[in-house]
């Protein structure tokens, strides 16, 4: 009896689902038609369709889902035929095809068919907006950038090796692609974002987002700028101290994507580090005497295929480097090639010790105060940067990236 009772809820559930994703769907047809006289299929149309799939996918007859869809198909390419003079779209057929392939689809997966009718509900809503995107807003640039990474994503990632591989091991390909990936993504984020601002906060903004490709190469060139200018350095340690932030995200996005164990114990410290970081920049914005400026137009890729892949090099060498110290010296010279490589990338760093975290050849505790130290190596390898923009722009980043840096290694001795 409970049995046949949890079998009947579940098919009203089912159907519940089917005939709300149906009307909903429905719904926004007719909205979307409602100054045309020929609508192909409205709700009840799309109702009754998802319906019909729910009730074909129901029943213990074979091919019964497939007659039904061949069946709505049929229907629709005939009111297509009707309206093609009026609407010579296609989109309301299709719509209700998926709908009733939807409503087959609830009988066993009705949670899964509900987020699908969403999405499926906001493509049709979204018309004008997505073809506004597609042909006035983003650039033949852009375009080739976001397919490098849906090639990146989609291709290659699934099809590189998920296991341990190369020399003593060292090496998992897919966690190195991750690796390429992140970097290639971040950079693309904050593109789109500069453009999503309207690129008017000037130097600290792109600052930031270049940040996310070489904190230390944004510091060394706003000193220069700041050596090179008469006018207050304000706006150039602004932007050298947000370049910093991209760093932090950088490594939470690391190791978030890693090891989900080391993130519990690193996220509080990196938060706070980050905070602090902000509000010093908040700070120098605040004071400076610089107008607000539009970013300069940039053409360019928002995707560095060099500094991608010379990162992803970069772990590698420094985890072949890790598994060589760990076998022939032990664990302690882990840590002296840790802090030798986050002078140049702590990112690669972070990386590196993550992965050891994530395959356990790395207690965790241990893992957290190696990102902690080459965190210290590479803070310190910016204040020497930070030194060649002259003493007002070397003492201001200094306190900034010294407070960052004290504030996180005291939330890190609380909750390690």
């Amino acid at each position: 009896m409970q049995r046949v009772r949890v079998h009947e809820m579940s098919s009203l559930l089912s159907f519940s689902v089917a005939l709300g994703v149906g009307l909903a769907i429905g719904l926004e047809r007719e909205r979307s038609h409602a100054g045309s006289t020929e609508l192909p299929a409205g709700m009840r149309t799309f109702a009754i369709g998802a319906l019909a799939g729910a009730i074909a996918a129901s029943l213990p007859i074979p091919f019964a889902v497939p007659t039904v869809l061949l069946a709505i198909a049929v229907l629709a390419a005939m009111g297509y035929h009707h309206s093609a003079n009026v609407d010579p779209g296609v989109t309301t057929e299709l719509a209700l095809v998926a709908t009733t392939l939807l409503g087959a689809y609830a009988v066993t997966e009705p949670e899964m068919t509900a987020g699908l009718g969403t999405v499926l509900l906001v493509l049709l809503y979204a018309k004008a907006g997505l073809h506004r995107f597609a042909r006035t807003v983003i650039t033949q640039r852009e375009l080739a950038d976001l397919l490098i990474l849906a090639v990146a994503a989609l291709l290659i990632w699934p099809a590189v090796p998920d296991r341990n591989l190369g020399p003593l091991n060292a090496w998992n390909p897919h966690t190195l692609w991750l690796v390429v990936l992140l970097v290639m993504l971040t950079g693309n984020m904050g593109h789109f974002a500069a453009r999503g601002f309207g690129e008017r906060l000037g130097l600290p903004l792109a600052g930031l987002f270049s940040g996310f490709a070489s904190s230390v190469a944004t510091i060394t060139t706003m000193a220069a700028r700041a050596r090179q200018d008469r006018r207050p350095v304000d706006g150039a340690v602004a932007a050298a101290l947000l370049s910093n932030v991209a760093t932090l995200v950088q490594m939470l996005l690391l190791i978030a994507a890693i090891s989900i164990d080391l993130l519990r114990v690193l996220a509080a410290p990196l938060a706070v580090a980050m905070v602090v970081t902000v509000a010093w920049s908040a700070l120098w914005i605040w004071r400076g005497s610089e107008p607000l400026q539009a970013a300069p137009e940039d053409a360019a890729s928002a995707i560095n295929w060099r500094i991608a892949i010379g990162f992803a090099l970069w772990t590698a060498a420094l985890l072949l480097a890790a598994a060589a110290a760990r076998m022939w010296f032990g664990t302690a010279a882990v840590v002296a090639v840790t802090v030798f490589g986050a002078f140049a990338d702590v990112h690669a760093a972070t990386a590196s010790i993550a992965t050891q975290a994530a395959s356990h050849t790395l207690q965790i505790s241990t893992a957290g105060a190696l990102v902690m130290l080459a965190l210290t190596a590479n803070t310190f390898s910016k204040v020497v940067v930070a030194v060649s923009g002259g003493r007002a722009f070397a003492g201001k980043v200094t306190a900034g990236l010294l407070t960052m840096l004290l504030a996180s290694w005291a939330v890190f001795w609380l909750v390690a």
